[in-house]
């Protein structure tokens, strides 16, 4: 004989299951917000590092460059690594045919950091770049990516290397009649609704072996 209906039983049954999945539903909804926002924290950290190792490649300052392609230590008015000038190298650069050395000529840093022209050839260009938009499409200053309401801004600056030790690798303002150190640092911050992230990196005064080019 077939069934019409279903016993008492069965719909108790039927209740008490569908009791626990509406009560597990707010905790797998939470599970998903938490791995969503997870999921947006590790791409605004894959951005700002993307950023920053692109600003990396750039020289370290449009001095370090001269007309002939020759790439040399600046001179700054950082009170440690000075330029020995019979040598034209300083305290732990290698001594050797084509090994960094300082311009022939004093060839201070840039005091003022910032875009010189039109065109990025140097880490401080990127100095003060502001609400770099990461989500937009419309917009030159726009990157595509999939972060909603989000901003980055760059910011470029020496620090203190004015102490033998420690260094301090941290903002700071620095002693009276220091313009130019030989650490510049790179804070790529960015901004989404009320979370803010900031990551820092570090360049150096070393120079550069000169380039190779062929000699046509």
């Amino acid at each position: 004989m077939v069934r019409q209906a279903a016993s008492m039983l069965e719909l108790v049954v039927a209740i008490v299951i569908m009791g626990i999945a509406m009560m597990t539903l707010p905790l797998m909804l939470t599970r998903i917000q938490n791995n969503n926002n997870f999921a947006m924290q590790q791409e605004a950290i894959l951005i700002a590092r993307t950023q920053i190792g692109d600003i990396l490649t750039y020289r370290w300052d449009e001095k370090s460059m001269d007309s002939n392609f020759n790439f040399g230590v600046l001179d700054t008015n950082s009170t440690y690594f000075k330029r020995n000038n019979s040598s034209r190298r300083r305290v732990g650069h290698i001594k050797g045919n084509k090994r960094r050395k300082y311009f022939s000529t004093e060839r201070n840093a840039s005091i003022i950091l910032g875009k010189e022209g039109t065109n990025y050839n140097d880490i401080d260009d990127f100095n003060n770049v502001n609400n770099i938009n990461l989500s937009g499409t419309n917009s030159d200053a726009s990157l595509g990516y999939k972060l909603n309401d989000s901003n980055m801004s760059i910011l470029v600056e020496y620090i203190d290397d004015n102490n033998a030790s420690p260094f301090s690798f941290y903002p700071s303002t620095l002693p009276v009649g220091i313009t130019t150190t030989n650490i510049k640092m790179i804070t790529v911050s960015l901004s989404q609704l009320d979370n803010n992230l900031s990551l820092r990196a570090f360049s150096c005064n070393l120079g550069a072996n000169r380039l190779l080019r062929k000699n046509f």
